[in-house]
Parts: C-alpha cells; sequence; structure tokens
C-alpha cells in the first residue's frame, strides 16, 4: 500500500505493479508514477517542467 502525494489517501497497488508504472488516485485522479517499490512509493507523474509545458501548448490553444 502507498500514499497518494496530492491527497494523502491510501492506494493499494497489485503486487505485480512495476517501476515507472502509471497509476490514477481512485480519490483524487492525480496521475501518478511508481518510483519505488520496496518501499512501495509514489509521486506525481511527471515532473513540474513537463507540467509547465502543457500548461503553456494549452494557453496558446486557446488565444
Amino acid at each position: 500500500m502507498a500514499r497518494c502525494p496530492e491527497c494523502d489517501s491510501p492506494i493499494e497497488l497489485s503486487k505485480k505493479v512495476e517501476l515507472g508504472e502509471f497509476i490514477d488516485c481512485p480519490e483524487c485522479g492525480t496521475m501518478l508514477e511508481v518510483i519505488s517499490l520496496k518501499p512501495l512509493d509514489l509521486d506525481y507523474a511527471f515532473g513540474e517542467e513537463e507540467w509547465e509545458e502543457e500548461w503553456e501548448e494549452e494557453e496558446e490553444e486557446e488565444i
């Protein structure tokens, strides 16, 4: 079991989870990535730079 870094909800994962696998938090919908298997740890799926790039692209499309 791991916790969502966004809403702190517990997330149960299968034993077959792999490093780098993407998971959606069932509570808040945040996309997470498995960053460690022992101990099991999740973090935001995209780094800050990637989120900024996506936000900038969306902003350009709206103009």
